[in-house]
C-alpha cells in the first residue's frame, strides 16, 4: 500500500525504520529463545525487503469533485 500523501524520501525512511525494528525484534527473539516468533519475524523481514525493492508505481492524479 502506498500513501500518496508522503513524499518519496519519507516513504523510504519509514520503510527503512520498520525494517530496522523488525531486525532488532528478530535479534531479541534469538536471545529469548522464541523460535516460532523468530521465523515469523524473518518472513516479515523478507516481505518488507521485497516491498522496498519493488518500484513504486506512478501516482495517479487526484480527482476532486468541485461544486459551484
Amino acid at each position: 500500500m502506498v500513501d500518496d500523501d508522503l513524499p518519496e524520501a519519507a516513504r523510504h525512511a519509514t520503510a527503512a525504520n520498520v525494517l530496522q525494528c523488525l531486525n532488532m525484534l528478530a535479534e531479541e527473539t534469538v536471545n529469548l529463545n522464541l523460535p516460532r516468533t523468530m521465523v515469523a519475524l524473518r518472513k516479515a523481514i523478507r516481505a518488507c525487503q521485497a516491498e522496498q525493492t519493488r518500484p513504486v508505481p506512478a501516482l495517479r492524479p487526484r480527482r476532486h469533485l468541485i461544486l459551484h
